[in-house]
């Protein structure tokens, strides 16, 4: 045996530096008695000290290892004894200072305290300071038992720290796995319980001493005589038993154990003990019944799920994929065993899979994507596959729990409402070009019939004739009227309708529109009233829209009203900056269960009243329109026989600045002397515009088309060019770009659009083409003179600026 070993077997005894015991000390005594010399040692040698484990008639306790006589001892075969007759005389002491110096060793007898795997820890020695012959070889003998004693009690000593170490350990164990031990002496039926038996039994070892009859006392009565009949088969030779069983504990309470034994025989076949182990596994089998039915209804619901199922490594090999997987794909779940998940995906689709499966174990924590699946005929499938990402106890990414939903049909219906979408898109590019088509077709007659009517009525004329123009006039506007509100509605159900605030003089606005319907409310001797609840002159809005709307709603309670009169009241809250304005009548009422109807499209109460007050029944549903767009509310209130009022409120901030009052419409316009070119394809609208521009002083010139316009404009040089948008042979739009382009004197000169197209917002489309604004079809004489001179005046600020 090496040092190493050695010195190994020597710590296990835990035995160097300890405390001196009894035994030891008796057996150097008997060796000092035996030799009948003063010292007796008990010596353990390590690495560098030799400890005394029992001394007698030395006070030291340890020696340097290199003085000492023993480490000499240690290289001698096991249970050997080394004597030394006179140290002085030995050259390995001669100089020793344990020789030349206290003690003054001459005589040396050391036995070796050698274990029972061969290892020498020390000796066991006796020390005379007198020279002395070698005894005979029965005391070396004797000596030698003495040596052996010692080493049997350190040994004893050892096994028995080692027996409670492991009792200990035993006993920490059997608390973390809750499994005790017991045994059975069948000699004296005496039974030992572990302190975990105790436990599980809610018994003290102080309070409660176990034998057969109180230990199986705990059980009921069928399952005693289970376990009694398991055991006498056990004792006879059957082998170990096994039995899951129910107790009753010391508290009453009933718990699940188990308990396992084995018999202990005797060569002759006599059964010496039964032993085995016993345990609560109520907690455990509540969690294996709570697992197990957990377990029953995960596959209940994966074996019954539409969407597969699965769970798949971040490799693309499947752990599972639920039985709907045949249904979906024509695979059973067994038969897709060993491939991946990238062969059941169509080719097109799988560097999409990949990537998100390297997204997944890079930690994308979830992915949804949708994907084509091969089905086993061949066939693509739609699916839509949602991955959660799993990860184990160290955070590390393992697999992901993947659910795959079938969606061929909601494919195909979003194929189908794709092409739907296409269709309607095209239906409303058709509409709206439709729409643009009967906005230039019926307002261009209008042009010219409003327009030369009114010309013609601020002539000199007879009675009669001026009777019949002004027939023709309101024809002509009622017509305009009826054209307006069905491309009005138009408008709002395509969302073209553009809400545009601006600083609204609101007193202003409500006088000016309520004194235009003076002269209807004067031919039925109706009283026409505003109440003005507001200390905020200018609020922002919409003033052209809420005209509109105002418009709507007197122009109703005068034409339904017939004795009485209408009553406008207009507040502003400034808290909630809103706008409130309500018109009250003094007709006939509404029904309660007609004024659902009052806000629908071609909607009026009564078809009697269709055929006496002329309309389309859109007013109320275009300013229904209108309001909402304006971010408002619009409603009606009414009883029968006793009038209506309509109402509607919407935001409106305070404005900032104040309109400026008093400007006459004309004022600050002067288109005198300015040379214009109307370009336009109907005579009726050159000369309507020529008749309202030269009298006020301008110049004009015309043109048939947009080709003689650009013609025109190569050699002329004209302030303002009026240009019809739909024109033969050239539109207006190419005929701006051809003039931009080319060389003559009109490259710079503003272009105003001439259109009756019905797009709303169209100016800032025509702006970006190069339009410097637009007049709108029919036109009145104001606005046209005013959109001139605007664009004069804008033209010539850009040329100084």
């Amino acid at each position: 045996m090496n040092e190493s070993q050695r010195l190994s077997s020597l710590r296990s005894l835990h035995a160097v530096g300890a405390q001196r015991d009894a035994t030891t000390d008796a057996a150097a005594r008997l060796a000092a008695h035996l030799l009948d010399c003063p010292i007796a040692l008990v010596t353990l040698v390590d690495e560098d000290i030799q400890w005394f484990k029992a001394s007698i008639g030395m006070d030291d306790c340890s020696t340097p290892r290199d003085v000492s006589f023993c480490t000499h001892a240690l290289g001698l075969t096991a249970n050997d004894v080394m004597v030394v007759e006179d140290a002085t005389q030995d050259s390995r002491f001669v100089d020793n200072p344990l020789v030349t110096g206290e003690p003054h060793i001459r005589f040396y007898v050391g036995a070796l305290l050698t274990g029972s795997d061969g290892a020498n820890y020390g000796t066991l020695c006796v020390i005379d300071s007198q020279p002395r012959p070698r005894p005979d070889d029965a005391t070396l003998d004797r000596l030698r038992d003495l040596a052996r004693l010692v080493v049997a009690e350190l040994e004893r000593a050892r096994a028995e720290r080692q027996r409670g170490e492991q009792l200990h350990m035993l006993s920490m164990i059997e608390g973390l796995s809750g499994v005790g031990h017991w045994r059975v002496d069948m000699v004296d039926q005496a039974v030992f319980w572990s302190d975990e038996v105790y436990k599980i039994h809610d018994v003290s070892p102080e309070a409660f001493t176990p034998d057969f009859g109180t230990a199986t006392a705990f059980y009921p009565e069928a399952e005693r005589k289970l376990l009694n009949e398991n055991w006498q088969r056990t004792l006879k030779g059957a082998g170990p038993f096994e039995l899951d069983m129910c107790i009753r504990r010391n508290d009453g309470v009933v718990r699940q154990v188990v308990s396992k034994g084995a018999a202990e025989f005797a060569p002759d076949g006599t059964p010496l003990a039964m032993f085995g182990v016993f345990q609560d596994v109520t907690d455990q089998r509540a969690a294996m019944d709570v697992l197990a039915r957990s377990h029953a209804r995960f596959k209940l619901l994966a074996d019954n799920a539409a969407d597969v199922i699965a769970r798949v490594q971040l490799d693309g090999n499947s752990n599972y994929i639920s039985p709907a997987v045949e249904r979906l794909l024509g695979w059973k779940p067994l038969e897709m065993a060993g491939r991946t998940a990238e062969s059941f995906i169509h080719p097109d689709d799988r560097g999409r899979l990949a990537e998100t499966f390297a997204q997944m174990a890079r930690g994308q924590g979830s992915a949804t994507l949708e994907h084509r699946l091969i089905h086993r005929d061949g066939r693509a499938i739609w699916g839509e596959t949602r991955m959660q990402l799993v990860r184990n106890e160290a955070g590390r990414p393992v697999e992901t729990v993947v659910v795959i939903r079938d969606i061929s049909r909601r494919k195909a219906l979003e194929a189908q409402l794709e092409q739907a979408r296409a269709e309607a898109e095209a239906a409303a590019a058709v509409k709206a070009e439709f729409l643009a088509n009967m906005s230039h077709e019926l307002r261009t007659p209008l042009t010219s019939i409003i327009g030369f009517t009114g010309l013609t009525l601020e002539q000199q004329l007879p009675d009669l004739a001026r009777n019949y123009v002004g027939r023709v006039d309101n024809a002509g506007r009622a017509l305009l009227c009826t054209v307006n509100d069905i491309l009005d509605f138009s408008k709002l159900e395509a969302g073209q309708v553009a809400i545009r605030p601006e600083p609204t003089d609101i007193d202003a606005l409500a006088r000016s529109t309520l004194e235009l319907f003076t002269p209807q409310a004067g031919a039925k001797d109706l009283d026409l009233d505003l109440d003005l609840a507001t200390n905020q002159a200018s609020i922002v809005a919409d003033p052209d829209r809420l005209r509109q709307v105002l418009l709507n709603l007197i122009g109703n309670a005068v034409k339904f009203t017939n004795q009485g009169g209408v009553r406008v009241a207009v507040t502003w809250n400034g808290v909630d900056e809103r706008l409130r304005v309500a018109v009250y009548d003094t007709g006939d009422g509404i029904a309660a269960d007609k004024l659902d109807r009052l806000f629908r499209r071609f909607s009026q109460i009564d078809g009697s009243q269709t055929r006496s007050h002329a309309g389309t029944g859109l007013g109320l549903a275009i300013c229904k329109g209108l309001v909402e767009a304006m971010g408002g509310s619009i409603g009606a209130d009414s009883i029968e026989g006793q009038g209506s009022v309509f109402w509607f409120d919407i935001p409106a901030s305070a404005a900032e600045q104040q309109i400026a009052a008093g400007a006459t419409p004309m004022g600050g316009v002067d288109v005198e002397g300015l040379r214009v070119l109307v370009a336009d394809d109907h005579p009726a609208n050159r000369e309507l515009a020529r008749a309202f521009l030269s009298g006020m002083g301008s110049v004009v010139d015309d043109a048939v088309d947009g080709a003689e316009a650009v013609e025109r404009a190569e050699f002329a040089a004209y302030d303002v060019i009026l240009m019809d948008m739909r024109m033969p042979k050239m539109g207006g739009v190419e005929a701006l770009r051809q003039i931009r382009a080319g060389s003559g004197p009109n490259r710079r000169t503003p272009i105003l659009a001439y259109t009756a197209d019905a797009a709303e917002g169209q100016e800032a489309g025509l702006s970006a083409q190069g339009f410097c604004g637009v007049v709108s079809k029919p036109v009145a004489a104001e606005a046209l003179i005013r959109a001139v001179s605007q664009a004069v005046s804008d033209a010539s600020g850009a040329v100084a600026a």
